[in-house]
């Protein structure tokens, strides 16, 4: 990475070079206002669409397997589409990548309307795993963009604020979803999230930086026969170099390391959540929305507090203390029999969430090349969600024999344990990555890691 902490002298009303350095304080740096107001308004739309459709689909079919069916179309982008997109995003430019990915998706978004109610419930499912999929190259994407428009101190809040437009659009998004449902039907929040998608395209072309600086892989040499077989020999290799690349590097392996663990530990409470309300707290399940409000509140609080904390702390203080305090909240939770008491402590891991988010994303963009952050940020998501659905799986099974909250406990002390991985694991001082001089191959990059 080329980011520092000198200030450009340009002005901003002039397209950034590759050469030059962005400017200092996230308030001076139109191009990152820009990309989080497009950001604020697609987060809502996406969650007002989520809610839309659940409550659309639920209403024609009448079934909860109908409603999970929107949850796995989205999932299986993730595992089918998520890594092999990080190999495509290295190669492509980034800003373009992302301007295609949201007019895509603001057509896609509105396929439910189009189609007779036979045809509805399946191009439900098509549109919500095709937005998916194209999100799996907008996320890696925008991380790339970000390692351009921002300079090196100012990723932490950066993540920060992103991570608070996110909390908001969960906190606000299915309640509007549903309030617009109630009152007029499916078809305003259906267009509503498509006009999302077409504003954040249209603040991602007001974007000033150079194209030579978003297209990192521009110089790429395709391979002597690369085309049929030979194209896809060529993407497994460069998706096996990513692999190297995070195993290779100290610091990305453990965190991502860290996140599995994580994952794997508290994937299956989110499921399990309103059985704990039943049969530990002895309490009516309908709680569970309160307590889901809770959290998104406190994951809002959580992520602004983060970014304030980034200024004094590093990005590894900030995860690996909110990724062991979490863990020690999901265990008081678990222990929990009143609950006022239990409330608490779900708002209190909601808040801790926020510190793990920003945290993991300024390590991401600090010690990723940008010629690899494609696959590095898809070898890392992927990794999460695969211990995700395991812990739910087991979770879900194991629940049939042993009471929910032993399970709580045992999840928060694995994610006691992925912070003193991480506390341990990760060195005190963290360099940001970097390429030999003239390198342009993505395989060629390493990360300079103490």
């Amino acid at each position: 990475m080329s980011l520092d902490s000198q200030q450009s002298t340009t002005p901003q009303s002039v397209e950034q070079s590759p050469g030059e350095l962005p400017p200092v304080g996230l308030l001076r740096n139109r191009n990152f206002l820009f990309l989080t107001g497009g950001q604020i308004i697609s987060y809502l739309g996406d969650f007002v669409y989520s809610a839309t459709l659940q409550i659309w689909v639920y209403a024609q079919a009448g079934t909860a397997a109908s409603v999970s069916g929107i949850w796995a179309a989205q999932y299986l982008t993730y595992v089918l589409v998520g890594p092999i997109a990080g190999v495509f995003v290295d190669r492509w430019n980034r800003r373009q990548t992302m301007i295609v990915s949201d007019l895509l998706r603001c057509f896609i978004a509105l396929w439910p309307l189009l189609v007779p109610p036979a045809l509805r419930l399946p191009t439900v499912y098509l549109a919500v795993f095709l937005i998916g999929s194209l999100g799996r190259f907008f996320m890696p994407a925008r991380s790339g963009v970000l390692q351009v428009i921002l300079a090196e101190q100012d990723q932490p809040r950066a993540a920060s604020i992103l991570q608070s437009s996110f909390a908001f659009a969960i906190i606000a998004g299915p309640s509007l979803g549903a309030g617009l449902y109630f009152l007029v039907g499916p078809y305003l929040g259906v267009v509503l999230n498509a006009a999302s998608f077409l504003v954040s395209a249209l603040c991602i072309m007001a974007l000033r930086v150079s194209a030579q600086a978003l297209h990192p892989g521009a110089r790429r040499r395709p391979e002597a026969g690369e085309s049929g077989a030979g194209a896809v020999r060529a993407v497994l290799k460069e998706l096996a170099e990513g692999f190297r690349f995070v195993l290779g590097s100290r610091v990305l392996c453990v965190l991502m390391i860290l996140l599995v663990i994580n994952w794997f530990g508290v994937g299956a409470l989110n499921a399990l959540d309103i059985v704990f309300i039943s049969q530990r707290l002895h309490a009516n399940p309908e709680l569970y929305g309160p307590m889901a409000t809770a959290s998104g509140v406190g994951l809002l609080i959580g992520s602004l507090i983060a970014g304030a904390l980034s200024k004094k702390l590093s990005p590894r203080s900030v995860l690996t203390g909110s990724v062991f305090l979490t863990g020690l909240g999901i265990v008081a939770f678990g222990l929990q029999v009143w609950f006022p008491l239990a409330f608490f402590f779900y708002f209190l891991t909601g808040l801790l969430q926020g510190g793990i988010e920003v945290g993991y994303m300024a390590l991401l963009l600090l010690c990723s090349p940008r010629t690899l952050i494609g696959r590095v940020e898809a070898v890392i998501q992927t990794s999460m969600f695969i211990a995700s659905v395991l812990s739910i799986a087991l979770g879900g099974y194991l629940a049939q024999f042993i009471p929910v909250y032993i399970l709580f406990i045992i999840g928060g002390w694995l994610t006691v344990l992925a912070g003193l991985i991480g506390w341990f694991g990760l060195p005190t001082r963290i360099e940001p990555a970097a390429a030999p001089p003239g390198a342009t191959e993505a395989g060629s990059e390493r990360a300079a890691q103490a």
